[in-house]
């Protein structure tokens, strides 16, 4: 597996099960098809040549993936990866509710050729029935998938049986008609994608369970997501991974053991963040002099 994130993908790569994949592999950009390219063909050349049954790549949450697969259809006789499947997670609580980032939504379903709806048990059937509607009308090459569905496709994939495979349409996009559609790399979309960054700060060794929590609600709208990794003076062994999305809290923190080279820190990601009142928001609640890192 290929963790991307904008920043410090190490952290995401460590909360992972790792009974789940043979290696987890962090890589750290905010576009990994202009900033990290190499890295990343370097790694799943790599892969191909292992003894992997599957390998996954996970963009960061902004990608524009127009150009992740234009190179991977590239370089499709040196990278022994077939099929190829372009995996859309479509949250339907926001889905064409993310203001000047709706764009990057589009792209990436365009981009795909099956779609995955999360946080189904959070949002009202009326709201599930309205968002599949508009995929279905708006995106009609991709397929709408459910977790077993794509668990049987995939494991008759590494089996190399053939005989569920046939269920899905696992055929890409025409590369060459989307990109001559877009302008190629650098149109608005893409550059959008570019604007998203990341900042991240650090936070006491220990901290208290509702003080971390409390810090997270005052963090500034600009903020898309944030992620702390810490001590909890409540739950001492353990370090913790609180997370926020969009206003959302995480109900529980993420236990992670095995990320014991990172110092505890504070990881916002979002368009022109104000770092200075980050770290002061930081230093008032704990009362902790933070600095970048």
């Amino acid at each position: 597996m290929i963790l991307n994130d904008i920043a410090n993908a190490q952290l995401d790569a460590a909360s992972i099960n790792t009974n789940h994949a043979s290696s987890i592999v962090p890589l750290s950009a905010s576009c990994a098809c202009c900033e990290s390219l190499e890295e990343l063909m370097a790694l799943c050349k790599t892969a191909s040549s292992g003894k992997g049954d599957l390998l996954v790549l996970e963009l960061n949450g902004t990608a524009d993936p127009l150009a992740i697969i234009e190179n991977f259809s590239l370089l499709k006789d040196s990278l022994s990866l077939s099929p190829m499947m372009q995996i859309c997670m479509v949250d339907v609580r926001k889905w064409g509710n993310r203001d000047q980032l709706t764009p990057i939504e589009k792209r990436q379903m365009e981009a795909s050729s099956l779609h995955f709806l999360s946080y189904t048990d959070l949002a009202s059937e009326d709201d599930v029935e309205r968002v599949e509607n508009l995929l279905k009308d708006q995106f009609p090459q991709s397929q709408r998938i459910t977790n077993e569905r794509l668990a049987k496709a995939l494991i008759s994939c590494a089996q190399k049986s053939g005989e569920n495979i046939s269920e899905l349409d696992l055929s890409t996009i025409n590369v060459g008609e989307f990109c001559d559609s877009h302008s190629g790399h650098h149109d608005e979309v893409h550059l959008l994608s570019h604007q998203v960054k990341g900042c991240q700060v650090s936070l006491p060794p220990k901290v208290r369970n509702s003080s971390m929590e409390r810090l997270l609600k005052k963090l500034p709208k600009e903020v898309l997501r944030a992620k702390a990794l810490v001590k909890v003076i409540e739950q001492p062994g353990s370090r913790w991974l609180f997370e926020r999305v969009g206003n959302e809290i995480s109900p529980s923190p993420i236990s992670v053991s095995d990320i014991s080279n990172l110092s505890s820190s504070l990881l916002c990601i979002g368009l022109e963040l104000d770092t200075s009142k980050i770290k002061q928001l930081v230093s008032d609640e704990f009362g902790y002099a933070s600095e970048i890192l």
